[in-house]
């Protein structure tokens, strides 16, 4: 599954994004988030929180935000186990629609984040299972989106919002 996810990401950096919108269900994206979960290895007790209304629909590319879903969940959970400072760790997904956005706040208990200058550029990578290409590749899709991402202040975590219905 690892390998396969590198492949996919390799591909999809080096070919560009293009995004196939439609209208989907949070409780969508959620059950991908779940399964990705399922698939990666971790041995920490991590407690994932969500909070957003289930049934609501946003327009998007629902692949292609699920990969960006699930780039932030594997650094945060990375986070969490490479940090010896806790045993166990929290990892919250919140959901606001702001300003015309579809905004998603991703926060985790982990690791501090070690050197913010590189977050976005591929191949760069402070983590030991990191390839480099999660967030950079996650900024690539999102902007395709639309929206931007964004390491917020005082509280770990990330922004990422993509346009809410720019019809």
């Amino acid at each position: 599954y690892r390998v396969e996810r590198i492949i996919k990401a390799t591909l999809l950096f080096s070919k560009g994004v293009s995004v196939k919108k439609g209208s989907f269900t949070l409780s969508t994206l959620r059950r991908e988030m779940d399964g990705a979960i399922e698939f990666y290895d971790y041995s920490k007790n991590i407690d994932f929180r969500y909070d957003f209304p289930s049934d609501a629909s946003i327009e998007g590319d629902i692949d292609l935000m699920a990969i960006v879903m699930q780039n932030f969940i594997y650094n945060a959970i990375d986070a969490i186990e490479e940090w010896d400072e806790c045993e166990e760790g929290t990892i919250e997904v919140v959901f606001r629609e702001e300003g015309g956005y579809s905004c998603f706040y991703i926060y985790d208990s982990g690791a501090p984040i070690e050197n913010k200058n590189i977050l976005f550029e591929p191949f760069k990578s402070t983590k030991t299972k990191g390839h480099g290409l999660g967030l950079s590749l996650s900024m690539q899709i999102v902007k395709a989106h639309g929206g931007d991402i964004a390491l917020l202040e005082g509280r770990k975590g990330f922004l990422i919002k993509i346009v809410n219905n720019p019809n």
